[in-house]
């Protein structure tokens, strides 16, 4: 059994599979939790484990957190992935490859495996990333700017007189609170729009554009053509985990 763990900035996403596709799974905000206690609790269950593959964008103390629990549980220790040069059919753009962010890496390994095209891959979390990826598998590059989420709260932030959170999507608000829900939703779908055509230059056509993540569900109303996908990440892990099995795959990894 492979234990699989998506260690975003906010939640932490696992997944435990074996070959006989019987699995475990789990999620929850680690903001302020105690993350040992609520993982000892859920992994009791768990029979023999023998890899545990980790994606973490999160703090380098809850890394070692998460590694310590591990040893301590399953007397191994747990593996940190970072973005290689190529890997799972995925080229990465990046001239520091393990710059980009492991979550996107295996997000656009888990696309590129279900269905290889001209694609964009939109994350939405506590930041907002956006990455072009190819037929062939070939990263272009990509974006990351604040979620709406995060816009909202920067204005909140750093302003006086707001003070208005709550508001909903409207094409004239009339009052503050839904001007900004309307002007961060607009401003993070019309740099979807952008980054889509200087990617359909390259690819020679538009490409299909994939939602995932906890704030998908705002953007999603002002694209109507976008797909929604969840739980890419833990998909990538499982691809990885895999694939790990093959001597080949260690010398292929660059």
């Amino acid at each position: 059994m492979h234990l699989l763990i998506d260690l975003g900035n906010t939640r932490l996403k696992w997944a435990a599979v074996s070959a006989d596709a019987k699995s475990a799974r789990g999620a929850f905000a680690h903001e302020g939790a105690r993350v040992a206690d609520a993982l000892t609790g859920a992994w009791a269950a768990l029979p023999h484990v023998r890899g545990v593959y980790v994606a973490s964008v999160a703090h380098a103390a809850l890394d070692e957190e998460i590694d310590a629990l591990v040893r301590s549980r399953f007397g191994i220790g747990a593996e940190f992935l970072r973005s290689p040069a190529f890997a799972l059919g995925i080229r990465n753009a990046y001239g520091e490859p393990h710059r980009l962010g492991i979550d996107r890496f295996l997000g656009l390994a888990a696309l590129h495996a279900t269905q290889p095209r001209a694609q964009v891959l939109v994350g939405v979390g506590t930041a907002m990333t956006l990455d072009a990826l190819d037929i062939d598998g070939v990263h272009l590059g990509g974006w990351i700017m604040p979620s709406p989420a995060l816009m909202r709260d920067a204005v909140l932030a750093r302003t006086a007189r707001v003070g208005a959170a709550d508001g909903g999507l409207v094409d004239f608000a009339d009052n503050t609170a839904d001007a900004l829900h309307s002007g961060s939703l607009y401003a993070a779908s019309g740099v979807v729009e952008r980054f889509c055509a200087n990617a359909a230059r390259r690819f020679m056509t538009w490409p299909a554009v994939v939602l995932t993540g906890g704030g998908a569900d705002d953007i999603a109303p002002l694209m109507p053509g976008a797909e929604r996908q969840t739980d890419l990440v833990l998909q990538g892990l499982q691809l990885w985990a895999s694939a790990a099995q093959s001597p080949e795959f260690a010398r292929g990894t660059q």
